[in-house]
């Protein structure tokens, strides 16, 4: 009987032990999953949060981009709603974009005569935009060409305004801060009616040059030449007039323009862009000037200047080969060719032609460009044939890069 109780006693104990060694086992395996499950909750919640964050941080980025934007419109020629620069060598001139309340927040006062403030265009997006001459203390910073090569510098003496653009937005705790420098795109910098950079001849009893304006502001000379003396022939009654008087009026080792650079340099803004190896096209050619370049409005004379109400910028890469235009091609802009060009026919221009290679005006027809030329091939730039006018226009010059919003220079980022 005793025996027996103790074979009881000792199954017992046995399975007491199992369920011991089960039992830690089976707590531990819990307590794992209570872990996992909580540390999935942690991420998936840090993950919201962090999404939730970024989105918001993102929204207030592209906040801050829309008020620079609205400046960059805002200050340019002809803006619908324009911010106008009343001081323009004013170094304390600022100008606030946003509410009263949140433009004070940034340093506005309503007191001072040289403080303006704008309500801004946009009703979705909340942002304070300040807008400052750059330069500071040492005086404005200009954007202009004062080398005579042609492109815009960065300088204290002329040009157009640059303008540090701060746009602070604060949105749901995400607060962001862009800055841009910016200024309005330059014109193109243009010494004479006919600019060249290698030997010219000018012929013909119908071949006019004029530098003399045809329309507002001072002249300029009829022929400005990189080469020496001698490089460029006058003949068969052609006319060369312009500033200084002399007849024919030449400039003999001017400041050598970067005529590549400034093709380049315009090219980044072109409303039409062509390619192509050794292309002719027509006035009615597609691509090319049958897609609506403009026309211009012809003067009293082909002697006179034209004008025009719309300008574009179009740009021709030949691959370093060549452009022929004929059969009575005309435009209103900045036409950029990357190569040569021959103009065939009749032919009518307003506003400056850039030409990094040679200018061959052949056959008859009646032209007139006004504005500006500029070649800077290394073959020879022969004017001749038919009735050719280069007419000095500075309204044509500067007619197409106003109105478009300013050119970024500089951007950056902060928090």
């Amino acid at each position: 009987m005793a025996a027996k109780n103790v074979d009881r006693w000792r199954g017992r104990v046995r399975i007491t032990d199992e369920t011991a060694m089960i039992l830690p086992t089976t707590l531990i395996f819990m307590g794992v999953l209570v872990l996992l499950g909580t540390t999935a909750f942690v991420m998936t919640t840090t993950e919201i949060k962090i999404g939730k964050n970024h989105k918001v941080s993102e929204q207030a980025f592209y906040g801050a981009v829309a008020g620079c934007e609205e400046a960059r419109a805002r200050l340019a020629d002809g803006a619908a709603t324009p911010v106008t620069d009343t001081n323009p060598h004013e170094t304390l001139w600022r100008t606030y974009i946003g509410s009263v309340q949140s433009a004070v927040q940034y340093g506005f006062d309503p007191a001072d005569s040289v403080h303006h403030r704008y309500d801004s265009l946009s009703d979705a997006l909340v942002y304070t935009v300040i807008i400052r001459h750059s330069g500071g203390s040492a005086g404005p910073c200009y954007w202009g060409d004062v080398t005579g090569d042609g492109l815009p510098q960065r300088n204290g003496v002329a040009g157009k305004n640059i303008y540090d653009v701060t746009t602070h937005v604060s949105l749901q705790g995400s607060s962001q801060t862009v800055q841009t420098e910016i200024a309005e795109i330059a014109p193109v910098s243009v010494s004479a009616a006919l600019y060249v950079e290698s030997a010219t001849a000018i012929q013909g009893c119908a071949t006019h040059v004029l530098g003399i304006n045809g329309c507002t502001g001072s002249d300029k000379k009829g022929i400005v030449t990189a080469q020496s003396a001698g490089s460029v022939s006058v003949s068969g009654g052609a006319q060369v007039t312009g500033s200084g008087g002399a007849v024919p009026n030449i400039s003999y080792n001017g400041t050598d323009m970067d005529v590549e650079g400034i093709v380049g340099f315009y090219a980044e803004y072109a409303d039409f862009r062509y390619c192509g190896v050794g292309v002719t096209h027509g006035a009615a050619s597609i691509p090319g000037p049958g897609e609506g370049w403009g026309t211009p409005s012809a003067g009293p004379t082909l002697q006179d200047a034209s004008s025009c109400a719309a300008c574009i910028i179009l740009h021709y890469d030949t691959a370093a080969t060549y452009l022929k235009l004929s059969a009575g091609v005309h435009g209103c802009g900045m036409l950029l060719v990357d190569g040569d060009l021959e103009i065939s026919g009749d032919f009518f221009w307003y506003g400056p032609v850039i030409v990094t290679g040679s200018v061959v005006f052949s056959g008859g027809g009646n032209r007139n460009i006004t504005g500006a030329l500029v070649s800077g091939g290394s073959v020879v730039c022969d004017v001749s044939g038919g009735d050719s006018n280069i007419i000095y226009c500075r309204d044509a010059v500067k007619a197409p890069t106003q109105g478009r919003p300013l050119e970024c220079l500089s951007w950056n980022v902060g928090s």
